[in-house]
């Protein structure tokens, strides 16, 4: 039998892990001092439910639980968007409407559930949201926008929120599947114009309601593993996971650097987090968690505010971070996301195992996209992508929307000191959106030409991206990239690299 490793032991490889990942890192923003990084488009926004609530799990609102996580917030400067029902308004109007006053702090609104609470009828629906908002706006009369909240969404919902004039739906789960009773994979990550017609679907026009996920995935080995519940931002599942604990949240950091270095060549990054207040107590009205994992998660939130807080990153609430989505996109904005493995390594223990056990890696970077036809998704070094998604004609949600990727063949590629050229032939294959990659040193480099109909970009000096239109029949894309010279004091000219 192979002898079980000393807990010390454990401790010490996780460091050395923890010091080898931090140091790559480290390395791969400070080679990009070519590439200006716009910190400020990352959008952090920090989500906690305090609805009142009446379950086996727990009764009334968690009010320890809300005092304690607006300390934490609060002490680093960062507002709280607050998930309330009518029911808690009226409990906590002075504390929010202080906190509103001193620190920003906003409120969304949480839905009933359409199935159980109003028996998928569209109008009781509505009527339900309708009333509760009243609640709201009495008691916060310096609400403007509308967002609503809920894991468990439907057609019908979006268009209720589209009718009743909501901007946002905060609730969507990255690739999760049955967690929650949530069943969200094949949408996109971070924020998106939603379809009425197809809620997992980006609106292929000028949408209204704007998508906010539940709270920021590690898209890296979310992708890899197919476990978005773990490698995640919410402090319980990172806990349970063994990924954080209330003394070291590195996991989360190297997490939190990956977003920031993807400001590079995105206009909004949004890295949002939410944690229930009643999973910050421990009383006779909540106890869902044990004590020590209260003190635990609320470390752990204390590190991590820290860390965003130092960062010249934009801090907001979500409704604002809507409105800023609305202001900046008439369509769904084009998503391009360079994921590197984090570290995480969970703890094989009964959380871990109760899902089915958990893949930890190593994976290799990965770049991630998405728009309003497509998701895309290539590891390191393949041209074609591993995902495609096309959301182009699809309308079951049921679907996740996979197509099959053509054959692609790469003909006359050429590489001199100062020039790459290639052409991809690109096999038979139905009309749909589709992607190609190029992965190489490509610091110094830029786009010189690109076949008409397809567009190319280079992603923090390690990969052409090619976005194109597939037509039915073969087709041929040709990529050629420079590299620029830089002029020296004297006047001469030399070569980047």
């Amino acid at each position: 039998m192979k002898p079980e490793m000393k807990p010390e032991m454990k401790t010490e490889m996780k460091t050395q892990l923890d010091t080898q990942l931090d140091t790559q890192l480290n390395t791969q923003l400070n080679t990009q001092l070519n590439t200006q990084l716009n910190t400020r488009n990352l959008i952090y926004t920090f989500v906690s439910y305090a609805a009142h609530y009446d379950t086996p799990w727990g009764h009334g609102v968690a009010m320890d639980g809300i005092d304690r996580t607006a300390e934490l917030a609060h002490k680093h400067g960062i507002p709280v968007t607050w998930i309330v029902n009518g029911r808690s308004v009226p409990v906590l109007q002075e504390r929010i409407a202080a906190w509103h006053d001193e620190f920003g702090d906003d409120v969304i609104l949480q839905t009933p559930f359409f199935i159980e609470d109003t028996g998928a009828d569209k109008e009781a629906f509505k009527r339900r949201l309708e009333a509760d908002w009243r609640i709201v706006r009495e008691a916060f009369p310096w609400v403007r926008t509308k967002v609503a909240a809920r894991g468990k969404i439907y057609n019908e919902v979006i268009e209720a929120l589209e009718e009743l004039e909501f901007s946002g739906m905060w609730g969507y789960c990255w690739e999760q599947v049955w967690w929650d009773g949530i069943t969200h994979n094949g949408i996109p990550w971070g924020s998106w114009y939603v379809d009425p017609s197809r809620y997992k679907a980006p609106h292929p026009g000028k949408g209204r309601v704007v998508a906010c996920e539940w709270t920021a995935r590690d898209l890296n080995a979310t992708f890899h593993s197919g476990c978005p519940v773990i490698y995640s931002t919410d402090p319980n599942d990172v806990l349970r996971a063994g990924l954080c604990d209330g003394g070291d949240v590195a996991y989360w950091k190297r997490l939190f650097d990956v977003y920031v270095e993807n400001t590079a060549h995105n206009d909004q990054v949004f890295f949002l987090q939410q944690q229930e207040a009643h999973e910050m107590e421990f009383t006779e009205r909540f106890a869902v968690f044990p004590a020590d994992h209260v003190e635990a998660c609320a470390g752990m939130l204390d590190l991590f505010f820290a860390y965003v807080a130092d960062r010249s990153v934009t801090l907001t609430t979500v409704p604002r971070a809507m409105e800023m989505y609305r202001e900046a996109n008439a369509e769904t904005a084009p998503s391009y996301m360079l994921a590197r493995d984090a570290g995480g390594r969970p703890q094989p223990n009964e959380y871990t195992v109760t899902l089915g056990g958990t893949a930890s890696g190593p994976w290799p970077k990965t770049f991630l996209y998405y728009d309003k036809e497509c998701q895309l998704a290539f590891a390191d070094g393949e041209c074609v992508p591993r995902r495609l998604r096309s959301y182009v004609g699809r309308t079951g949600m049921h679907d996740t929307f996979d197509a099959q990727p053509p054959q692609v063949f790469v003909r006359g590629y050429d590489k001199t000191e100062d020039r790459i050229v290639m052409t991809f032939h690109i096999g038979h294959a139905p009309p749909m959106p589709f992607g190609l990659a190029y992965w190489d040193e490509l610091s110094g480099y830029e786009v010189k030409w690109c076949s008409e109909g397809a567009a190319a970009k280079i992603i923090l000096g390690e990969l052409v991206f090619i976005r194109l239109e597939l037509k039915g029949a073969p087709t041929t894309v040709e990529l050629r990239l420079k590299k620029e010279k830089m002029t020296t004091d004297n006047g001469s000219s030399c070569q980047h690299g």
